[in-house]
């Protein structure tokens, strides 16, 4: 069937569940990859372009022939959270699929420098030789699909100026539109603000890990440090363990550590070994932190620390701060209501 002699309107019912799929395999693939890579992002998905945009699109008069020229049928959208995810995730793009160059580019390098307005990286990719050559792709050889990687302020900006914009059957009144590029310009600055944020805490938490392990203790508490602390101090000690959802420390535990007067992780040291049995209970490292602020003061935890952030114990755990001097322990559970849970026993 040539393509070059058909209507567009027959070609894109023809084609549509097609391309459907071809999306929705695209989408499945970055996510995996995303996922795999560990990078941050706000959301992944997919559409089809609807037949009235297409055929609009048809239309114009820079179409010779839509049918082959045309190349966003399919799309995918992915949002990420700062621009420094934006570069790691076109990265990814290049390398995991064929791009198509001349159709594709970043929107900020089409603005003048005295311009703001939609910034947006847009790629025309295809599957490469390997994914092809598994059966479940073969079908989506030679299709194009347009890939639009930009931060959730851009996201915010693009929608916000498509339907209000865009949209407006005329042209806005120029203080309104001024307005328009005043708020985009301001999104920018957030925008590059975030994503140095975002560069300024990765440097920080090395910092942390390169303080730490040289056992430089005169630190802070805070939730990068008191991780990197637990981390090496309890490496290698079987009793302590990670939450089932691999979490170190939470912001809960870490504000109760400063409400109950810990100032420095030399100080949370100190404590710690002082306490000779404090991993002799199996726990998380947010369990033994809560244990040994029992152990040391009871009553500065609750009343003081604790805010009702838990909310039941184990039995053995209760009998294990009783044994090892929480003091009064009974007596703040019965008033908090504390449910005391019998111990599930571990398969070996």
């Amino acid at each position: 069937m040539e393509q070059k002699t058909m209507d567009p309107a027959q070609w894109y019912d023809q084609n549509k569940t097609l391309y459907e799929q071809f999306s929705k395999e695209v989408e499945e693939i970055i996510t995996k990859i995303l996922k795999a890579q560990s990078i941050p992002y706000q959301s992944v998905s997919h559409r089809v372009k609807e037949k009235e945009s297409y055929l609009n699109k048809c239309n114009k008069e820079k179409y010779a022939d839509p049918i082959e020229q045309i190349t966003d049928v399919s799309g995918i959208r992915i949002i990420a959270y700062t621009n420094q995810d934006v570069a790691r995730i076109c990265e990814i793009l290049q390398d995991e699929f064929i791009v198509d160059e001349g159709n594709s580019g970043n929107k900020a390098d089409m603005l003048e420098t005295d311009k703001v307005g939609y910034l947006s990286v847009h790629y025309i990719i295809q599957l490469n030789e390997k994914r092809l050559g598994l059966s479940e792709y073969k079908l989506f050889e030679n299709l194009k699909c347009e890939v639009q990687v930009r931060t959730l302020l851009q996201h915010a900006w693009a929608e916000i100026e498509h339907d209000r914009n865009y949209k407006f059957s005329g042209v806005l009144p120029k203080e309104i539109k001024r307005r328009f590029y005043l708020v985009a310009g301001v999104l920018e600055l957030m925008d590059n603000e975030f994503d140095k944020l975002s560069r300024d805490i990765d440097t920080y938490e090395k910092s942390m890990q390169k303080a730490v392990s040289k056992g430089d203790y005169n630190l802070g508490i805070d939730s990068k440090s008191v991780e990197q602390y637990v981390l090496r101090k309890f490496d290698g000690v079987e009793n302590v363990r990670p939450c089932y959802d691999k979490t170190i420390v939470t912001d809960k535990v870490v504000e109760e550590l400063v409400r109950f007067g810990y100032k420095t992780i030399q100080e949370l040291d100190d404590d710690i070994n002082s306490c000779e049995n404090i991993c002799e209970y199996k726990d998380t490292y947010i369990g033994l932190l809560r244990n040994l602020m029992m152990i040391k003061d009871c009553r500065k935890y609750f009343e003081e620390a604790f805010y009702g952030n838990w909310g039941s114990i184990d039995r053995s755990c209760l009998i294990f701060l009783r044994e090892n001097g929480a003091e009064d322990i009974d007596k703040y559970i019965g008033k908090y209501r504390i449910d005391i849970e019998d111990d599930e026993i571990e398969e070996e």
